[in-house]
């Protein structure tokens, strides 16, 4: 539970850091289209200045005049604030509206930005967090549909068990099983568990709870999928069992399965002529 709610906050972060770099990325964006505008303008501006022609005859002079100080008109500067989503961070860009304060700048031809832009971009923004707050929601919902699936059936031992009030007879030791995957014949399994645990045949519950022992694979898979209700006694879980797998049978070999059969590499010679008699012993029609 704690390692999934660490990888919901871990995804929450690394979306809201996708989200404040693609924000600083626009605003970074916006602010150089800006300042291109303004250098295409001031361009055009000065172009103009040079090519007008001026208002005084060739022959006139300016006697006993005092050079003016250039008066710059002040510039209203409008900061705009973008809303980074879930994160205290805001980096304010200052477009200047009105005249340009620089010397030499046309001061007839004014630069307005375009903010049709501006607020286009704030849109874009905006939609972009929503799919991330979408996004988010849509994991977590996720993660609570899994832990609902998960621990529907309980986590009580009782409720798990199947046979919950098991009491071990004094000095009784875990036996060793020949393990069944679900491949051979069941029957022939049986009879081998309860072989195994002669002295406890008339104990169900013992019965019920070592036979899982002797199972793997797929079939310890389908012991577990049982339940108290279904197992009251070993001949239900017996039944049970060769209802599942009683199809199942040992097919005798042949002697071209014999005549085949080839030593591994990971036996000695005397392990593979053992393995060799034994399939021969279990021949069918029977060997001369």
């Amino acid at each position: 539970m704690d390692q999934r709610l660490e990888r919901i906050e871990q995804m929450q972060r690394e979306m809201q850091e996708q989200l404040q770099a693609q924000t600083q990325e626009q605003l970074a964006k916006i602010q150089q289209d800006m300042k291109e505008k303004i250098e295409r303008e001031k361009g055009k501006s000065t172009m103009g200045n040079d090519n007008e022609d001026p208002i005084y005859s060739a022959d006139f002079a300016l006697v006993n005049t005092q050079p003016q100080p250039e008066v710059h008109p002040r510039t209203i500067p409008i900061t705009i604030r973008p809303q980074l989503y879930q994160a205290n961070v805001s980096t304010p860009l200052n477009i200047p509206i009105g005249l340009s304060s620089k010397p030499g700048d046309n001061l007839a031809n004014p630069f307005v930005p375009d903010l049709d832009d501006v607020a286009e971009m704030e849109k874009e923004k905006v939609d972009l967090a929503k799919q991330l707050d979408d996004r988010c929601k849509w994991i977590e919902e996720k993660f609570k549909a899994m832990e609902t699936a998960d621990y529907r059936g309980g986590i009580d031992a009782k409720d798990l068990s199947l046979v919950p009030d098991l009491v071990l007879p004094p000095k009784f030791k875990t036996l060793e099983f020949e393990k069944y995957n679900g491949t051979s014949c069941a029957e022939a399994h049986i009879t081998m568990f309860c072989r195994r645990m002669t002295g406890y045949v008339n104990n169900d519950q013992l019965l019920i709870r070592y036979f899982q022992d002797s199972l793997i694979g797929s079939a310890a898979k389908w012991y577990n999928q049982l339940s108290h209700a279904q197992i009251g006694s070993w001949k239900d879980l017996a039944q049970a069992f060769m209802k599942q797998y009683g199809h199942v049978t040992d097919i005798a070999p042949d002697r071209i399965t014999l005549q085949n059969m080839e030593k591994k590499t990971s036996e000695s010679f005397r392990q593979y002529a053992q393995r060799w008699r034994e399939m021969a012993m279990q021949v069918q029609p029977p060997l001369l």
